[in-house]
């Protein structure tokens, strides 16, 4: 089970009362996924050879994100100490913040359009929704 799936739940239901979609909704749903960023993952490493997992969302652009980064690109050889989410700000002159993945997902699933195991569809987020995101995300980490 993804960490997504916690607030899939939620989304499912609501889902669920709105069974009457148009085939026309239904196929700009489809466009989404077909025109969306795939987040490929950077791998870097930190001092101590310990390898960190990344990924970027940048502003105003759908990204296709996966549930469960950990588990989907573990092997043998690559145990990641940690996974990362930059955002990347085209409207403040290219300003990029890197913050923990999972204490990202609460407040991304507010933006998450669908899921489709093993992925979710995060639409694009303009720079106020980013700003809010970067900024409670980083205020919740300092209560930790």
């Amino acid at each position: 089970m993804g960490i997504f799936d916690f607030f899939k739940k939620n989304k499912r239901k609501a889902q669920q009362n709105e069974q009457c979609l148009s085939d026309v909704e239904e196929t700009e749903e489809a466009d989404l996924w077909s025109e969306a960023y795939v987040a490929v993952p950077q791998c870097y490493e930190k001092e101590g050879h310990e390898k960190l997992l990344s990924f970027v969302i940048t502003e105003g652009v759908n990204t296709i994100l996966p549930m469960y980064p950990n588990e989907l690109y573990k092997n043998e050889d690559d145990n990641f100490s940690d996974i990362q989410l930059t955002f990347v700000s085209t409207t403040k002159l290219g300003e990029v913040v890197s913050l923990p993945f999972f204490h990202c997902v609460p407040a991304l699933s507010n933006y998450a359009v669908e899921f489709r195991e093993p992925n979710v569809l995060i639409r694009g987020l303009n720079a106020a929704e980013m700003g809010l995101l970067i900024s409670g995300v980083q205020q919740s980490l300092k209560r930790c």
